[in-house]
C-alpha cells in the first residue's frame, strides 16, 4: 500500500488556551498533528486538578504545555502563548488561535493557515454561519449584539466577532501583548486595535460546530458581556450624562432667556449648554472612558466641540425657524444624529491610545 506523506505546516504556530478541558482537546491536538501542523502550543489556564490527565495526554502530541498556576482568563492565556511564540518562533508568519472545546475542525484550521500564508499581513478570521437552525440562542444573540457594537464602535463590518479561530501575523501578535483585557474582552479589543494599527482583516467561512448546545463554554453571559462592552457602555453612560446635562441646561436657559430675546434665545441657550456639558464630557471621557494620556487631546476635543456645537446650533436654529415650535425636541433629534459621529472621532483620533 502506497503511503502518502502529510504536508508539513510550520509557517504558523497553533495556540490553544484551555480551561478545564475534556477529551475533545486530546482529539483536537491529535488531529491537528495528523493534519500536518508542526508547532502546537496549549496553555493550561489554571485548570482543576482532575484535568491533569487530559493535559498529560495532550503533552504527548504538542510542542509544549504552558501553565498558569491559577485561572487568569482566556485573554491572559492567549497573551502567555503569544509571548512564547514571539520569543521562541520569531521566524514564523504568526500564530493561529484555536478554541479547546472542539468547535474548530482541523480542516478549517488548515484553511486559515493557507489564507494566512497567502496574506501574511492580514488578520484572518474563521467566520461561522449564524443563520443555520442549530445555533444556540445565546450564541446567535451574542454575535448579533457584538456585530452591532463593533460596527458602531469601530466601523468594522464583521460576520463573526466572537470567533476564536484567528490567524494573527507575528508583527500584530507582538503588539497585542499591550492590548488591555485578560478575559473574553481581549478578543474584542483585538479587533478594535486592527483598525487603529491598520491591520487588514480577511474573513473566511468555516463550519459551524456546537457540541451539546455549547455547554462546555466558560463564557459568563452577564459578567463577560459587561467586560466586552465596557468601553462602549462607559462611553454611552458618559454621553447620556452629558446629554442630560446639556438638555437640562438648555431648557433652563430657554426659560431664563425667552423673555429677553425673541428667536436668538435658542442659539444662545444652545451655545451655553454645550460649553457646560462639553467640559464635563471631556473630563469623564479622558479619565474614565478611554483612560487616555494622548497628547494635545484637549485642543482636539474642543475643536470637535466647536464644530459639533456649530452644527448643532445651526441645524437647531434652521429647524426652529421652519417649525416655530418644539425647541427641545428639535435639539434632541439633531444631537442624536451627531452622537455617533462624535464617538467615532473621539475613539479614533482624539483619545487614541
Amino acid at each position: 500500500m502506497q503511503m502518502h506523506s502529510v504536508e508539513r505546516l510550520d509557517e504558523y504556530v497553533v495556540l490553544i488556551p484551555a480551561y478545564n478541558p475534556d477529551q475533545a482537546l486530546v482529539t483536537l491536538v491529535r488531529e491537528l498533528k495528523e493534519t500536518g501542523f508542526v508547532h502546537v502550543i496549549v496553555v493550561n489556564d489554571g485548570s482543576v486538578e482532575t484535568s491533569q490527565t487530559v493535559f498529560d495526554e495532550v503533552g504527548k502530541w504538542v510542542t509544549t504545555v504552558l501553565v498558569h498556576e491559577r485561572n487568569q482568563g482566556k485573554g491572559a492565556a492567549l497573551k502567555t502563548g503569544i509571548r512564547y511564540v514571539v520569543e521562541r518562533f520569531p521566524g514564523t508568519h504568526g500564530v493561529i488561535t484555536v478554541d479547546a472545546d472542539g468547535q474548530h475542525l482541523p480542516e478549517d484550521v488548515k484553511s486559515l493557515y493557507e489564507a494566512g500564508v497567502q496574506r501574511p499581513h492580514h488578520l484572518v478570521m474563521g467566520c461561522r454561519d449564524f443563520s443555520v437552525a442549530h445555533i444556540p440562542f445565546r450564541s446567535r444573540f451574542g454575535n448579533q449584539m457584538t456585530r452591532g457594537v463593533m460596527l458602531v464602535g469601530s466601523g468594522l463590518r464583521l460576520k463573526d466577532t466572537q470567533t476564536g479561530l484567528r490567524a494573527v501575523p507575528l508583527r500584530y501578535a507582538e503588539q497585542l501583548l499591550d492590548v488591555p483585557g485578560n478575559r473574553y474582552e481581549f478578543e474584542m479589543n483585538m479587533l478594535t486595535f486592527t483598525k487603529r494599527w491598520q491591520v487588514p482583516i480577511q474573513q473566511i467561512p468555516i463550519q459551524t460546530v456546537y457540541v451539546a448546545e455549547n455547554a462546555s463554554s466558560h463564557f459568563r453571559p452577564v459578567i463577560d458581556s459587561i467586560l466586552i462592552y465596557r468601553m462602549f457602555l462607559a462611553y454611552s453612560l458618559s454621553s447620556v450624562a452629558s446629554f442630560l446635562l446639556d438638555i437640562g441646561a438648555y431648557a433652563l436657559f430657554i426659560i431664563l432667556l425667552n423673555p429677553w430675546f425673541e428667536t436668538t434665545h435658542v442659539l444662545i441657550a444652545t451655545v451655553l449648554a454645550r460649553i457646560i456639558s462639553s467640559l464635563f464630557n471631556y473630563v469623564v471621557n479622558r479619565k474614565v472612558v478611554f483612560d487616555s494620556k494622548a497628547r494635545r487631546a484637549m485642543p482636539k476635543y474642543f475643536g470637535l466641540v466647536g464644530l459639533q456645537m456649530a452644527l448643532s446650533a445651526g441645524l437647531v436654529y434652521v429647524l426652529f425657524l421652519l417649525f416655530r415650535d418644539g425647541e427641545v425636541w428639535i435639539k434632541v433629534f439633531v444631537d442624536s444624529l451627531l452622537f455617533v459621529v462624535s464617538y467615532y472621532i473621539q475613539k479614533r483620533w482624539i483619545f487614541k491610545r
